[in-house]
């Protein structure tokens, strides 16, 4: 189907990626997590902090979530495997929170190990998050068919979600100045059409916003995933994630917490400067690989 032809209700399916299902079954999830953590000196299960709920309850969500109860005291990753590429993104999204708060100095106040600038965890998910389209880690964790081609889908869905919340943040900044709110529902579809090239619903122009301008959140993440994954690859290859080197400068940095912004981190780490570009470079790579 071409870009003339999708409706919104194509997008849910198109990105869930069912033809990929075999190569991310349910029952290696939890041990390719496993494995990929180990190579980076870290034991999931040897963490006296960290608790796997795996069990089966007839209304648990199948959707893996971190819950911090305390931090680093209590950090629990729940989990009901389902299996598919977007089960597989989401446990290594919520694993790297996990890492996160588990890892954070006890000795930090609350401020600096629970708020501060989520953009810094959100960077952190999505670092995990994002070796489920890394072909390199594909082929090593998975003895994955085609991994660069699947890589490069990956990709597109990421170019697709960061231009939409590139839209939703222009919309919001509008919609927090306006007057007449109702005046804006014909701004919303025209935003959301223009970055995304898919007409959203009209009915959405009130209910799809986050709170506190989230979705700037998310995009200063997006920009320090990308500039962090470039250093990491720099320092020590494209196949960093297997290097206990790259694990022990990773838990030096999770000690922060929250404390340093996005921005702090990585000037702290690369001396650059936030740049969203990074994630249009990171796209470009794996679009130009097939």
């Amino acid at each position: 189907m071409g870009l003339g032809e999708i409706a919104r209700w194509d997008v849910g399916r198109a990105w869930r990626g069912a033809d990929w299902d075999a190569a991310f079954p349910p029952d290696r999830m939890l041990p390719a997590l496993e494995v990929t953590l180990a190579d980076l000196g870290i034991d999931l299960h040897g963490q006296p902090n960290v608790e796997l709920d795996l069990d089966e309850r007839p209304n648990k969500d199948p959707r893996a979530f971190c819950s911090p109860i305390e931090v680093p005291g209590r950090v629990v990753l729940v989990m009901k495997p389902q299996g598919g590429p977007a089960d597989w993104r989401t446990l290594f999204h919520e694993a790297g929170h996990t890492e996160h708060f588990a890892h954070t100095s006890a000795s930090l106040s609350p401020e600096e190990r629970r708020l501060g600038d989520n953009a810094v965890t959100e960077g952190w998910a999505m670092l995990l998050e994002h070796l489920t389209i890394d072909p390199v880690w594909l082929e090593r964790r998975l003895d994955f068919p085609r991994p660069y081609e699947f890589a490069a889908e990956g990709a597109t869905e990421l170019l697709w979600v960061v231009r939409r919340y590139c839209a939703k943040l222009l919309y919001e900044l509008e919609f927090h100045t306006a007057e007449d709110l109702t005046a804006l529902r014909p701004r919303y579809v025209e935003l959301l059409t223009e970055a995304t090239k898919v007409e959203p619903a009209a009915a959405d122009y009130l209910g799809d916003i986050d709170d506190g301008f989230y979705a700037s959140q998310y995009l200063r993440a997006w920009a320090l995933e990308a500039q962090l994954r470039a250093c990491l690859r720099e320092r020590f290859g494209n196949a960093w994630f297997s290097h206990r080197e790259a694990g022990s400068l990773l838990r030096e940095l999770w000690a922060e917490g929250q404390k340093p912004t996005a921005d702090e981190l990585l000037r702290e780490v690369t001396g650059e400067a936030l740049e969203l570009a990074a994630v249009a470079d990171r796209i470009r790579e794996s679009l130009a690989a097939v």
